[in-house]
């Protein structure tokens, strides 16, 4: 018996190969992307910086692909951060049925406190921002690398944003996550990632 023949007369690994071969159905997420008018005293981004975040939303929505799921980019004019204590976007620049992704300059410690350039929050987010009604990725260009934002997109789409939040569990999400996100990088597709399939931002 050749190799195939075994292969396939095994029916677990035969249904195994065929779906390795099959295209996962494409999932579309919904991004609102928020670049800080505000930043740099009102004279807003510059080149160099939107060049940058250009680059970041590439490397997600390549990799990403790899797991069948694909980006429905739009820009919002004119927004802002306000800071009353804490840093809070306008209610005007957000909607409630897709991802805004506020791109700034640096990010306040309210929101950023480790320094890593990102932050992911969810009606369930806390401090503040609890209880809010949109789903939000803080993105602040001067700390965040070359996967900061791949690294925010997974915490939306593992569903950890719809849940409490606390530091043992935000910290396992990101090891756990980080796990997904070498082995995805590597041509690996991630089911895990695809929970998000019934969430209000995303669509078949």
């Amino acid at each position: 018996m050749t190799r195939r023949g075994f292969i396939n007369g095994i029916p677990g690994l035969a249904l195994f190969a065929r779906a390795a071969t099959e295209p996962l159905p494409p999932i579309v997420i919904r991004v609102n992307a928020l670049l800080d008018q505000g930043a740099h005293s009102r004279k807003g981004l510059g080149a160099g910086e939107i060049a940058a975040f250009q680059r970041y939303q590439e490397r997600a929505r390549r990799e990403y692909a790899i797991s069948g799921i694909f980006f429905d980019v739009r820009v919002v004019e004119g927004a802002y951060l306000r800071t009353q204590g804490y840093s809070e976007i306008p209610d005007k620049f957000l909607a409630r049925n897709v991802i805004n992704l506020f791109v700034t300059d640096t990010l306040g410690y309210d929101i950023d406190t480790d320094r890593t350039g990102g932050c992911s929050i969810g009606p369930h987010g806390g401090g503040p921002h609890a209880g809010a009604p949109f789903y939000k990725i803080f993105l602040g260009l001067t700390d965040a690398g070359e996967t900061t934002l791949r690294h925010e997109y997974a915490h939306h789409f593992t569903l950890d944003t719809t849940k409490a939040s606390t530091i043992t569990g935000n910290f396992w999400a990101d090891c756990r996550n980080e796990y997904w996100l070498w082995r995805q990088g590597h041509g690996v597709p991630i089911l895990p990632f695809r929970a998000c399939v019934h969430a209000v931002w995303a669509r078949q």
